[in-house]
């Protein structure tokens, strides 16, 4: 049995690279529901149009399509972002677990 298109009305890639661009225009992002901010870098995607991505490549699924990273303006919290951007760090990042003591 044939897999069922999934999409009828596919994207067109350099409206969507655009759109990403000025979404992520002078912003940062947030991983998902993730509360901590990353810088944006931009990578490579396809025939040359690049995509906003975790400057310190937080993985994630996607290609932000789905609203995988959302924009912010809250200042960078990631202590790798931060850290590759030549930024003093900072202690208010939440831990990722509590280690045991």
């Amino acid at each position: 049995m044939a897999m069922p298109e999934l999409d009828d009305h596919p994207a067109d890639p350099t409206a969507f690279a655009a759109d990403q661009a000025t979404l992520f225009a002078g912003h940062n992002l947030h991983v998902g529901s993730s509360r901590i901010a990353h810088a944006v870098d931009w990578v490579p995607w396809i025939n040359g149009l690049r995509l906003p991505a975790p400057a310190c490549r937080q993985g994630f699924a996607g290609h932000g399509a789905h609203g995988e990273l959302r924009p912010t303006t809250l200042p960078v919290s990631c202590r790798r972002c931060r850290r590759l951007r030549g930024l003093r760090n900072i202690d208010d990042q939440p831990a990722l677990f509590v280690l045991p003591q």
